[in-house]
């Protein structure tokens, strides 16, 4: 059967609305997966009383970072983790991936790797955070990571297993 002038007419996709931000509503981050050298964990960081957005308080985080406007994010997350975690210095950082969330806000996520080698080494969270430790990908305490982090996760998860 062949289709009719009006549906060849048509275009076989279709483009969602266009839609616009402010910049108050647009949210660009970097977001660093500090593995261990087996690379079978990960460093999340204990959010203590002082930090700045208050659901988050309690929760373990990922290092991360909302870049300012003109930021290179690849800078922002080398600098994120001396600012976050004593330890840290000197390591290399890697790309990995870049996520796009569009709700309340509009959030770009730049995600980037780095292995610690030196696992014997204490690391130790800067405030507003209360703690840094290893925990393992495959028994993530779920309930205590925050909402958006745990989101980045995930997606990194469909990513690898997609390959």
């Amino acid at each position: 059967m062949q289709p009719s002038d009006e549906d060849r007419e048509k275009p076989a996709w279709t483009l969602p609305k266009r839609t616009s931000t402010h910049g108050e509503n647009l949210h660009i981050s970097s977001f660093v997966l500090l593995k261990n050298s087996q690379g079978d964990s990960i460093v999340l960081l204990k959010a203590g009383s002082k930090h700045p957005i208050q659901f988050k308080r309690g929760k373990l985080l990922l290092p991360a970072k909302i870049l300012n406007f003109g930021e290179d994010p690849w800078r922002v997350a080398v600098r994120l983790l001396g600012d976050q975690i004593n330890g840290t210095e000197n390591l290399k950082v890697n790309f990995v991936s870049m996520q796009s969330y569009l709700g309340a806000h509009w959030d770009i996520v730049f995600v980037y790797e780095a292995i610690l080698l030196d696992e014997g080494k204490t690391l130790t969270a800067n405030e507003p955070f209360v703690e840094a430790g290893f925990y393992k990908m495959s028994a993530l305490p779920r309930e205590q990571i925050a909402e958006d982090h745990l989101e980045v996760l995930d997606e990194l998860g469909k990513v690898s297993n997609d390959h």
